[in-house]
């Protein structure tokens, strides 16, 4: 429907451009306009496609109704020698106003020649004839300058602009007499962007009638107009990861003001392998004689060309070929520059998604934007101090979500920036360094092993079975049983706190007891029980043994099976060449087991997750 509704829009300003143009009909002297050719190399170098891409200053030419997307200060200059004859140059600059955006170009071309003086002799009694001389000669000088005011901006909608780029024209011819002539005429462009990589466009070029003014006169009372070329387009980019970004569109050219005149197109690709280079190529369709008669035809003109850009500034080489001449082959250069974006608001620190121990962060930035007068962290007002800003923010444990906020004078938001920062909780006697400090700082930020009231987690302290198992019902969520009739376990009794825990371990088929009917719950864990444990915790299914898991665990050990599918999952990192399945499990193992069992896993990559929770 978007697109539709697109086209209704292109289709109403292309009827209302033949309808004011059909004064000029019947016109028959065209003079030609420099803005033609002197576009810039970039495009040129993609066959002059642009009416549907115009995401550069060339747009002033190609397209001012892509102006609008220019959001920062940009020059451009571009020579070249048409057909090694014509000096072209041409110099544009375009800038943001509060809204919209104004540009203005110049362009010129001149060429010189000379020619035999002509000479009136008299052959006989009243009877004269023009005889060029042999000895003298007389110079000519031909110049042609184009001055343009544009301006552009979205119209109704955010992907919709236009633009209007009037144009004044000033030629002149010396030699042995002098003539000059003065002109202006005007171009529309509508630009449409209706998905990110996808964007169409129309344009008019001298669109005024001679009655309107869209016309060249010269000092001889000679009136010439400028031809009217209606143009549609469109151009798909994208992302093409390794390959980089490409580019690919096409324009297709009518001018309906001259009589017998054929369609054109202007095809192109565009190739930015990486940021600093580009390669691109096109066909530019023109029109040329056919025979020796009157009728026209189509020639295809080959183009190609090559980008280089270094920080702000980009220079743009093209070949064209013209009408299949290797002589008229002609290059163009274009340097340009393109100021950086203006950021109205830039957070030093801390970056954004940034993981730290720490209770609190400093908040720093800089401001350019000029109507910042203040920055609102969370609830907090901060002074801006010659560009710059500074704030201590409290982190809580977990997820945290600071918003920074440039305010103006009135206290309404003019930038604001989301910064997600993770707190994990810090232990005292867990240094950086620790071979399980991850998992144990992840475990105790979810209150799976919060550790204990000193901010300290002993890590290299034994853990008993009845710690063992409160750790494992917490992380499945299992609660106490209520019901502990019948009782499994004869050294438990029924009025112990862990009685309930141990019924509820006991039911979930985590534990069986040994086989006198005792738990032993003050027994210390050995990484041989732990880990059957936890195998059975996470409800893995066995692994299939094909060698031995560790040199002191033999093929016929009656758990080998959980001892291979625990190394599988990850959760014995700790244990290297010998298993020693005998000693005791430490809370750091533990943490380490813990944190790849399924349920603790998905905890985990929920909380490390800055996609969801800020």
């Amino acid at each position: 429907m978007v697109i539709v509704s697109w086209l209704l829009v292109i289709l109403s300003v292309s009827s209302w451009l033949l309808i004011i143009c059909g004064s000029s009909l019947a016109e028959v002297k065209f003079t030609s306009d420099l803005t033609r050719l002197g576009v810039g190399a970039r495009p040129l170098g993609m066959g002059k496609m642009f009416t549907g891409l115009s995401d550069d200053l060339s747009a002033l030419y190609l397209n001012p109704g892509g102006l609008a997307s220019q959001d920062t200060f940009q020059i451009l200059s571009m020579s070249g020698q048409f057909v090694n004859l014509v000096n072209y140059y041409t110099l544009a600059a375009s800038v943001p106003l509060g809204k919209g955006v104004v540009g203005v170009a110049y362009n010129g071309a001149g060429m010189g020649f000379s020619t035999p003086a002509l000479n009136l002799v008299e052959i006989a009694t009243g009877e004269y004839r023009i005889i060029p001389s042999t000895t003298e000669t007389v110079s000519y000088n031909y110049g042609n300058s184009v001055f343009s005011f544009a301006y552009s901006q979205t119209l109704f909608r955010p992907d919709l602009s236009f633009g209007a780029n009037l144009k004044m024209f000033m030629e002149n011819i010396s030699g042995s007499d002098t003539a000059n002539a003065k002109g202006y005429d005007l171009d529309l462009g509508v630009l449409f962007k209706p998905h990110p990589s996808l964007t169409l466009g129309a344009l008019g070029k001298n669109v005024l009638p001679a009655s309107l003014g869209g016309k060249v006169v010269w000092s001889t009372n000679l009136e010439e107009t400028l031809p009217m070329v209606l143009s549609l387009g469109g151009s798909l980019k994208w992302d093409a990861k390794r390959l980089g970004e490409i580019t690919v569109g096409a324009d297709y050219e009518l001018k309906p003001t001259q009589a017998n005149t054929l369609g054109l197109i202007h095809a192109g690709i565009e190739w930015w392998p990486i940021p600093l280079f580009a390669a691109r190529a096109g066909i530019d369709q023109d029109v040329i004689g056919k025979d020796s008669g009157t009728a026209l035809e189509t020639t295809n003109n080959f183009t190609s060309g090559v980008s280089l850009k270094i920080a702000d500034f980009r220079f743009d080489l093209a070949y064209h070929r013209y009408n299949d001449v290797t002589a008229n082959d002609t290059y163009y250069f274009s340097l340009g520059y393109r100021a950086s974006k203006l950021v109205p608001l830039t957070v030093l620190s801390p970056a954004d998604k940034l993981i730290t121990n720490e209770v609190t962060v400093m908040v720093r930035g800089k401001v350019e934007h000029p109507k910042i007068k203040s920055i609102k962290i969370n609830d907090q007002i901060v002074a801006v101090k010659k560009g710059s800003f500074e704030a201590e923010v409290s982190l809580m444990l977990g997820k945290n979500t600071i918003w920074v906020s440039g305010l103006d004078e009135k206290g309404k938001a003019i930038k604001s920036v989301k910064l997600r920062v993770l707190r994990l909780k810090k232990f005292a006697d867990v240094p950086s360094d620790y071979w399980a400090r991850e998992a144990i700082e992840l475990l105790g930020t979810l209150n799976i092993m919060p550790g204990f009231s000193n901010d300290t987690f002993r890590p290299e302290e034994k853990i008993t079975r009845a710690d063992y198992l409160i750790n494992l019902l917490n992380v499945g969520k299992t609660p106490p049983a209520t019901e502990l009739k019948p009782f499994p376990f004869k050294d438990i009794k029924l009025t112990d706190k862990f009685a309930p825990y141990a019924k509820a371990g006991y039911d979930e088929k985590l534990i069986l007891g040994y086989p006198d009917k005792t738990f032993r719950p003050l027994k210390l864990v050995n990484r041989l029980e732990g880990t059957i444990l936890a195998v059975r915790f996470s409800k893995f299914s066995l692994a299939e043994v094909r060698e031995r898991p560790y040199e002191d665990i033999s093929a016929r050990h009656w758990a080998i099976k959980e001892i291979t599918t625990a190394k599988e999952k990850s959760m014995l990192k700790f244990v290297l060449e010998n298993f020693y399945p005998k000693k005791d499990l430490t809370r750091a193992e533990l943490a380490v087991m813990l944190s790849k069992t399924p349920k603790v896993a998905a905890q985990i990559e929920e909380l490390l997750n800055f996609e969801i929770g800020y």
